[in-house]
């Protein structure tokens, strides 16, 4: 088995699961919808638990001024061949709090985003959406 069969698997994305981009800094590029990479990672090593799995969630809040970061770390884990990688670590970040014109917008959904982050990033030592 060549080092890279993993890696060529899941590097492409198909175009009905990318979602452009339309503002802000990153204007232009696109997001992959995040079921995809479930869906990917299911189909390559098994249901989540039985065939890849995330471990250590940790949360931390960072404050500057009146703006509060939520990040998230944790560990990815894929079992290949009938065993467990080592972990792979995968970081992510998303405002909880931001001064808007109005005042402070508070996300109710910066943890999710964040994990979402965090997973995307672990994952992408596996070749996904390369």
């Amino acid at each position: 088995m060549s080092n890279l069969n993993i890696y060529d698997n899941l590097k492409e994305v198909p175009e009905e699961y990318l979602k452009p981009i339309t503002g802000g800094r990153l204007k232009g590029m696109s997001d992959i919808k995040p079921q995809w990479r479930i869906m990917r990672l299911t189909e390559q090593f098994g249901p989540c638990g039985i065939g890849w799995k995330i471990q250590n969630v940790n949360f931390t809040y960072q404050t500057k001024g009146e703006e509060t970061v939520c990040n998230c770390s944790l560990e990815f884990l894929f079992k290949h061949e009938n065993e467990w990688s080592e972990p792979i670590l995968g970081f992510g970040g998303s405002m909880f709090s931001t001064v808007v014109k109005n005042g402070i917008y508070v996300s109710d959904e910066a943890q999710k985003m964040t994990y979402t982050d965090a997973i995307s990033v672990a994952t992408k030592m596996t070749g996904i959406a390369s």
